[in-house]
């Protein structure tokens, strides 16, 4: 009795079948993996988006136009500031900056956290030398981002505090030259 063995084999044993299944669901799971990991790294980064984008743009703008005031006083809120009255130290909503011109002159301006048009804003008002009152609205605004700014000073040095839409916060530190 003869038995014949074939020389070519159609298919695949169920061994390399196995072998090659498990092979794909652990690939499958490792890309899953990375999917879930870059999905959170995402999320993440897009609601720190205020301290990368915002942030760094607003500590340049209150750097360049705190620097050229002589002096400054904190208050509540931007109706205190407009009326120079009830100044505080702490908790303050707004900074009035008194900035000299070149004749000799003082000019005014009001950073405000004030909530205009329902949606919060961080405001700039300026009064110039020639001007008898403040302005109703604001010349422009800075930022509508911030959820709350807070200007404070009780240790001599201007702290200005902001949070963010997803509660993120930084603090600037400086004062007038």
């Amino acid at each position: 009795m003869r038995l014949s063995f074939r020389k070519y084999r159609k298919g695949f044993t169920l061994l390399e079948m196995a072998l090659a299944v498990t092979m794909g669901l652990g690939i499958a799971a490792a890309l899953l993996n990375l999917l879930q990991q870059q999905v959170s790294f995402t999320r993440i980064v897009s609601q720190f988006s205020f301290l990368r984008q915002e942030a760094p743009q607003i500590n340049t703008l209150l750097a360049n136009i705190i620097n050229s005031a002589d002096s400054y006083r904190i208050y509540g809120d931007a109706s205190n500031a407009k009326a120079g009255s009830n100044p505080v130290q702490t908790n303050g909503r707004a900074i009035r900056l008194r900035l000299r011109n070149p004749d000799g002159t003082n000019s005014h301006a009001i950073i405000a956290f004030e909530s205009q048009q329902s949606q919060n804003r961080l405001t700039f008002y300026y009064r110039n030398y020639d001007q008898a009152t403040w302005q109703s609205e604001p010349n422009w605004t800075i930022s509508s981002k911030p959820a709350l700014v807070n200007f404070a000073n009780s240790s001599g040095i201007l702290l200005i505090t902001m949070t963010g839409p997803s509660g993120e916060e930084i603090t600037y530190a400086g004062n007038p030259n």
